[in-house]
């Protein structure tokens, strides 16, 4: 799976935490799922976890505050 990578794990995390949390601050009822908005926002929290240890562990701490490199144009 060459095209799944740190980044497409990202985007997708990132998918995940915006479906969670706009259902749970708009007061989706999420209880037709079995979870409570207070457990919804706990696992959109826990994605955004996962999130930021990704980058430690790929980067490192010194790589996540380092300025980005410039784009390449195409």
């Amino acid at each position: 799976m060459k095209w799944f990578n740190t980044n497409a794990l990202h985007n997708l995390l990132n998918t995940l935490i915006f479906v969670v949390t706009s259902g749970a601050l708009a007061g989706f009822d999420w209880t037709m799922f079995g979870i409570t908005d207070h457990r919804a926002l706990q696992i959109s929290g826990t994605l955004a976890l996962a999130k930021l240890l990704i980058n430690a562990f790929r980067d490192g701490p010194a790589g996540m505050v380092a300025p980005p490199p410039p784009a390449e144009e195409k």
